[in-house]
């Protein structure tokens, strides 16, 4: 749906004894300490579930994985600190699989087995905010602690946004590294539609960044596992400016 300035809110996916998992609204911060920030995901959790607000923790709850400000979706959210402890070593290990779907510039081409990319992502060194990653192919001199970043892309379909041409597509993160998903597409010259910082602060028009996480599967030894998917916001039929072609596929969310 076409963003038209009414306040968001974050939905409960799941809960379990031990995690809550949240639908996170585009545009919001996890949480901050900026008192003028007036909605995050921790403020509106803190209000719709008061007596599970661990007040001897910073923001009173322990987010066992993150999204950047501009991503949407899921998020999980431990409910104690070994079961955030147990959580975290599982994402840390890849043992988490999440799929995301993104709308890109462009044409990418589709392959059967998909595309991989295994590009290091570090810190760039250009920005004085500390905030965009780079890639060593951009200029080693520049590309602070690169990391090893690699994920898997699945093309979907085709169409146009607001009449120019994106691919609509899934990502599988094998690594959890800050902005990958956003680089990793940045380098295929293919940025994320609305994704300011990476288009050079360019893509300007669109109403919001296209990438949400769309499905996340946590597994677990000894209790039930997390599997939560939720629906989809680019179609066709939510945002008017999207026109996807009727060959477009639902994302496969099992890990490869």
């Amino acid at each position: 749906m076409v963003d038209n300035g009414v306040e968001r809110n974050i939905t409960i996916a799941l809960k379990t004894d031990s995690y809550i998992i949240v639908n996170k609204p585009f545009d919001m911060y996890i949480n901050s300490n900026d008192e003028s920030v007036q909605s995050t995901v921790a403020k509106q959790l803190a209000n719709m579930m008061p007596d599970f607000v661990d007040k001897s923790i910073s923001f009173g709850f322990r987010f066992v994985n993150r999204l950047d400000y501009a991503t949407s979706g899921l998020l999980c959210i431990a409910l104690s600190k070994q079961a955030a402890n147990k959580a975290r070593k599982l994402f840390q290990a890849n043992y988490v699989s999440k799929t995301y779907i993104a709308l890109v510039r462009g044409i990418i081409n589709r392959k059967d087995d998909g595309i991989m990319v295994k590009k290091a992502i570090g810190l760039d060194l250009r920005d004085p905010r500390g905030f965009r990653m780079c890639t060593p192919d951009d200029d080693h001199s520049i590309c602070q602690s690169p990391r090893e970043a690699e994920t898997r892309i699945q093309v979907l379909g085709y169409g146009k946004y607001d009449g120019e041409n994106v691919t609509k597509i899934s990502l599988n993160p094998v690594t959890g590294r800050r902005h990958q998903l956003r680089v990793h597409c940045a380098t295929l010259g293919h940025c994320i539609v609305g994704d300011y910082t990476y288009s050079n602060r360019s893509d300007t028009k669109p109403y919001r960044m296209m990438l949400h996480s769309y499905s996340l599967k946590i597994p677990f030894k000894n209790e039930p596992n997390i599997e939560v998917t939720i629906s989809d916001p680019f179609s066709s039929s939510t945002d008017p400016l999207l026109q996807l072609e009727a060959t477009c596929t639902e994302p496969i969310t099992t890990k490869s």
